[in-house]
């Protein structure tokens, strides 16, 4: 099964920092000063003087690749997202894990009526969604949720042949009016129902869960937009508005060209801050000020000209922006590895940096259930789980490898995240209380001495005297194997014998079942998941165990490499994915979820990961949320000098 919010929002993530192997970079005792030369020059936008005139101003920003094409439902990449916040304003930004509306009204809610449920009736062979969350038709035994029934307690069972009665969801979104294209054409409705065109068009055949979940969604009139859902769908729903797109200008164009078109790949038309006016392949982006920007009034953008500079390595964007060739380097730049040498540049005055925790969790999970039958398992008892978390000082870990700086979350839903439930269990690191629970567990120190391998005794699976020797997995890049090798020296401390095995991504999280990790083939693996705006308890359910079909629905698709399992938890998850977040019920379940989470620990969150990107030091205006991908969301109010007095 698979619930939108699963599929879009949870990606594992393999390349968070660089991944060209590098540790963080040492700092020198000669450190490039803010004047230093650089091999490539800076693009300034040609502008003809006059007398009266001032000097243009001109903000530049340090990427750290070349995207592929700036088509909305194009190139993913960090690079390409950042320039289409220069060119798009939204429709939302997130804060803290909460949705802003940036060119509507309003988020619906039903509280406000412009979201509701509708009752429909729904006949045999339609489509519709289960108490379940899959996407079924109508059928003989087809569980499913009558009209007024909002949680899984009063789903029944469907029989006979006539039609039912069941809710439909409603939202309506209305546009802020005034919203014009950079061309001066207005901002309709319509062109958010082209928007969804268009990406139905082109992923029709693997329609995303949000394409699938939408039973319609036209424009009502030339401000407002009405998406319905397929009857039974109860999840979020103040995201589904899509992202207008040019119809007035892409309309003759067919949805398949756009991917490869000039005017959607190289110089897509928004109606943000800024308009594209050259790409110059291999090395730079240039914009100009939008003068239909719809907050043109508050002065707004404060440049005259952006440019987006190609850099190829965090050394080379650093060193550009020392050099006075960059006001600002990207995420996408990886500046990670240069941590070190970043925060020693900033305690000098040369730059600024920006640290915040990211939108991905590094994570250590545990083999708990291995798809062969006869492979036992050394973490299949929750007792040897809390104590390997207890065996680890995840503290240190992060005061050694960011200065402590990072939040170490108890559960998978983020420190800073409003549906955080504050208490659950915590694991300090405390070895003599996890010596207690590896002993209770029939792991026992058989002569006295913590660094030797604790022997089983009674333990199911293992013939007794089997020392406690297993394989830990990492990946091989940035910081990992420093983290990996403190945890593998943490471990041995508590009796415990890890073989540190560094693998490359393509191997480490390959598809089962050959992958070591999704082929559910290891002890204990490192890896980082990536946050969702809903709290990702999907990533455990027994129905996302990966193997082979049809005895595991997702077949070797699944995300629960774990291969954790747990009835209560299934039930509060399931809860969680088909309940409105507007009612109470949805809360209750996200509160449960974390508590048997914590319990069992299927995984031990290490840390959630940092973004850094760093500027000059007199750039203001910069925000750089925990759950917002790009860190250029408010670079319509960015500016420098005397304008951040």
């Amino acid at each position: 099964m698979r619930i939108f919010i699963i599929v879009l929002s949870i990606v594992i993530i393999g390349t968070l920092t660089a991944c060209n192997g590098q540790e963080p970079a040492p700092v020198s005792e000669v450190l490039v000063s803010p004047g230093a030369a650089s091999p490539t020059k800076s693009y300034v936008p040609e502008v003809t003087p006059t007398a009266t005139s001032l000097p243009p101003r001109v903000l530049t920003v340090c990427l750290g690749s070349e995207p592929a094409s700036l088509f909305l439902y194009g190139d993913t990449t960090s690079a390409a997202q950042s320039i289409r916040q220069a060119i798009y304003d939204g429709p939302f930004d997130i804060y803290n894990y909460e949705v802003q509306p940036v060119i509507l009204e309003k988020l619906p809610s039903l509280a406000d009526g412009d979201a509701y449920l509708q009752p429909v009736e729904v006949q045999p062979g339609d489509l519709m969604m289960d108490n379940e969350g899959h996407w079924v038709a109508l059928a003989e035994g087809v569980t499913y949720r009558p009209s007024e029934c909002t949680s899984l307690d009063c789903a029944v069972s469907y029989t006979g042949e006539e039609p039912v009665l069941m809710d439909q969801l409603v939202a309506r979104f209305r546009l802020l009016p005034g919203i014009e294209w950079s061309d001066g054409t207005a901002l309709t409705a319509s062109d958010s129902v082209y928007s969804y065109q268009v990406l139905g068009a082109i992923y029709g055949s693997v329609p995303s869960e949000l394409l699938r979940f939408t039973q319609s969604y036209q424009a009502l009139d030339e401000q407002t937009v009405e998406w319905v859902g397929i009857p039974g769908y109860q999840s979020v729903y103040e995201m589904h508005f899509f992202t207008p797109l040019p119809q007035h200008i892409w309309g003759a164009t067919s949805p398949q060209d756009l991917l490869v078109s000039e005017i959607s790949t190289r110089k897509p038309l928004g109606w943000g801050a800024y308009v594209i006016d050259e790409w110059v392949a291999g090395d730079h982006i240039s914009l100009s000020r939008n003068p239909n920007y719809f907050r043109a009034a508050e002065g707004l953008p404060n440049f005259d000209f952006l440019v987006f500079r190609f850099t190829e390595t965090p050394e080379a964007a650093l060193n550009a922006l020392l050099a006075g060739e960059c006001d600002f380097v990207d995420r996408s730049a990886t500046l990670d590895p240069q941590l070190s040498r970043v925060m020693a540049l900033q305690t000098q005055g040369y730059l600024r940096a920006y640290l915040q925790s990211g939108t991905a969790w590094e994570q250590i999970t545990f083999g708990i259930d291995p798809a062969d039958p006869q492979r036992a398992s050394f973490f299949d008892r929750k007792e040897v789980r809390q104590a390997v978390a207890m065996c680890i000082d995840r503290q240190a870990l992060a005061n050694t490898l960011y200065t402590g700086e990072m939040l170490i979350p108890d559960t998978f839903v983020p420190v800073t995240h409003p549906l955080r439930n504050p208490d659950v269990t915590h694991y300090e690191y405390d070895p003599e209380t996890a010596a207690a629970l590896l002993q209770f567990a029939g792991w026992i120190d058989h002569d006295g001495d913590p660094a030797t391998p604790r022997i089983s005794a009674g333990v199911p699976g293992f013939a007794d005297g089997t020392p406690f020797q297993f394989i830990f997995l990492a990946p091989g890049d940035a910081e990992r194997p420093q983290v990996a090798q403190q945890i593998v020296e943490s471990l041995a401390q508590c009796g415990l014998t890890a073989e540190l095995e560094l693998q490359d991504w393509e191997t480490l999280l390959g598809p089962g079942p050959d992958g070591p990790v999704f082929g559910r083939q290891f002890d204990l693996a490192q890896f980082a998941w990536a946050y969702s705006i809903q709290p990702s308890c999907g990533l455990y359910r027994s129905s996302e165990i990966p193997g082979p079909y049809p005895d595991y629905p997702n077949g070797w698709g699944g995300g629960n490499a774990s291969g954790f399992s747990l009835a209560e938890y299934d039930q509060q998850c399931l809860q969680t994915l088909t309940a409105l977040p507007d009612y109470d019920i949805y809360q209750v379940a996200v509160n449960q979820l974390q508590v048997l989470f914590a319990d069992e620990l299927p995984a031990i969150p290490l840390y959630q990961r940092l973004k850094l990107v760093a500027a000059r030091p007199d750039l203001c205006g910069v925000m750089i949320d925990p759950a917002f991908g790009s860190a250029l969301s408010t670079i319509e109010a960015w500016d420098y000098g005397k304008g951040c007095e």
